[in-house]
């Protein structure tokens, strides 16, 4: 089985007035309970129609400067996404409503949310916050809200043991074990 991890960083919150400034995707392979391999990564900016919001740029370190004259490579990002059996995001609603409305192609894949799937505080963690999660795993990723090392972060967390679960070995084997996010529209 083949995962794409995917995060976006974007010009605001609401996905049909605000942007995508740049989209990270991590394809990896699952086997047995764990990631085993990763097959590729592609992370690019895309330039906005409007000036990067100044709160944007605090959060992220995107600026205007980087992202001029960037755009999103579509047909590498569908080739990664076609060969995925499954995406998962952290808070994928947000990077679902981003990503479907650029590739709706996207609508029908079976999406996983790592924030709604997984109930972080039932074991013991204060939030499902990505950084604080990295932190209590002890999982360093130098640009935090950039979005390929929030990507790698993510299959990072989440093929780590899962505490106190029989059945399952890593967060990712108990995530796709539940059933996937409904399908936008139905």
């Amino acid at each position: 089985m083949k995962i794409a991890f995917v995060d976006v960083e974007t010009t605001g919150m609401s996905p049909g007035v605000a942007e995508i400034l740049e989209l990270g995707i991590v394809l990896a392979e699952f086997k047995d309970g764990h990631l085993t391999s990763y097959i590729d990564e592609y992370c690019e900016f895309q330039d906005p129609m409007y000036q990067i919001p100044p709160m944007i740029t605090e959060l992220t370190g995107i600026t205007n400067d980087m992202v001029s004259g960037k755009y999103l490579d579509h047909d590498r990002l569908l080739t990664i996404f076609d060969q995925a059996d499954a995406i998962v995001a952290h808070n994928a609603s947000f990077d679902r409503g981003f990503i479907t409305r650029v590739y709706p192609e996207t609508k029908d894949y079976n999406w996983y949310c790592s924030v709604r799937q997984i109930k972080w505080k039932t074991y013991g963690f204060l939030n499902g916050k990505l950084q604080q999660l990295l932190a209590a795993h002890r999982i360093e990723m130098p640009n935090a809200h950039r979005a390929l090392d929030d990507a790698k972060g993510l299959a990072t967390l989440l093929n780590k043991d899962f505490p106190g679960a029989t059945g399952e070995k890593t967060y990712i084997d108990y995530l796709l074990q539940k059933k996937p996010m409904k399908r936008i529209g139905s």
